[in-house]
């Protein structure tokens, strides 16, 4: 099957932000939820579209951004792919001096395409596999690497909170904030399907539209301003023997999928939750709390190909204008298991 690649290069800092005290942590990806709403907002700006069909039935479907290194697309690495590897490590006794670490090994999230498309045929990762520079993501080399093969890099910058109306600050009004500077070539990408062309036409007006008012936190302040350049087809090997399925992005079942047991088969599933949480930005509703949902991660490997739903996080009502949605679908790909090889122990 074939997918659309869309490559977003930044024009300015961004602010990819985690829930917490102060504004100094940030996440190392956008979620496909957060790209999916943010999406869904410029779309109803520019076409008369039905808001709750839109949202209960979307036209498109989009897996998370990754990271896009020097023209490079890396993919999540597969949950436990790195197992072996990370065993004989251990035997081994491979310290942070040399080449892989266990440490080192553990970091890893991300693969470049070239070794994804042979990690998704079912092939064992090997050390071989990882010498190269621009085999995977965190790399042990990393900043020699963000030197010499244009990275981003992540600065601090400190911000005074002002009184509106008497333009005076408190003594707790100092804080940080931390900003993700992309080099050139560099970026985010992430993967979309489309029902029909006149669907991808319109999404992608939206996604221009997107791209003026920026991605992620702190817009206000130009941040997160990006151009997209027309889309690239990227096709993956398809295998009769492919018994598995990799999420691209977050995934939240419906109870008809849990009760069957897509999450119940210990030996064929891998997978690690992250819990959602916020407040929404469309108008009307930016000052009320979403519902917290729990949902499957990227990287994370199912027995049957999974669909997912999207949630309701915050009902219509009172002063609430509208329902609020959580985008769960799964974006996902069909891969082969990695043969079984006998424990490095």
């Amino acid at each position: 099957m074939q997918y659309d690649a869309y490559h977003l290069f930044f024009d300015s800092p961004a602010h990819f932000g985690l829930e917490g005290i102060g504004q100094e942590r940030l996440d190392s990806t956008v979620h496909s939820d957060t790209l999916w709403a943010a999406l869904i907002q410029q779309w109803l700006l520019l076409f008369d579209d039905d808001p709750e069909e839109l949202c209960r039935v979307p036209p498109f479907a989009v897996s998370s951004c990754f990271p896009l290194i020097n023209g490079r697309r890396f993919y999540p690495l597969p949950i436990n792919t790195l197992d072996e590897l990370i065993s004989k490590a251990e035997v081994k006794k491979m310290n942070e001096q040399e080449q892989f670490s266990v440490k080192g090994l553990k970091k890893i999230s991300h693969i470049s395409e070239e070794l994804f498309t042979l990690v998704s045929k079912g092939e064992a990762v090997t050390f071989e596999h990882l010498q190269g520079i621009q085999s995977h993501f965190p790399n042990a080399d990393q900043t020699r690497y963000a030197q010499k093969n244009d990275s981003a890099v992540q600065l601090q910058r400190p911000r005074v909170k002002t009184d509106q109306l008497t333009g005076g600050v408190g003594e707790d009004a100092f804080f940080y904030c931390t900003d993700q500077y992309f080099n050139k070539q560099s970026g985010l990408f992430f993967l979309a399907t489309f029902r029909t062309e006149k669907d991808k036409s319109r999404f992608e007006a939206a996604l221009r539209l997107l791209a003026d008012a920026g991605l992620g936190g702190e817009r206000s302040l130009g941040r997160g301003t990006f151009h997209a350049p027309l889309s690239e087809k990227v096709s993956f090997p398809e295998s009769k023997k492919h018994s598995q399925f990799l999420l691209l992005s977050l995934y939240h079942p419906t109870r008809a999928e849990v009760d069957g047991g897509i999450l119940a088969d210990r030996q064929k599933s891998s997978y690690t939750l992250v819990r959602r949480y916020g407040y929404p930005t469309a108008p009307g509703v930016r000052a009320y709390r979403r519902a917290d949902v729990w949902m499957l991660a990227e990287g994370s490997v199912l027995p049957v190909q999974p669909t997912g739903d999207i949630p309701r996080v915050i009902e219509k009502g009172g002063k609430i204008p509208h329902h609020v949605y959580r985008y769960g679908r799964a974006f996902c790909l069909p891969i082969s298991p990695a043969p079984k090889t006998r424990s490095a122990r």
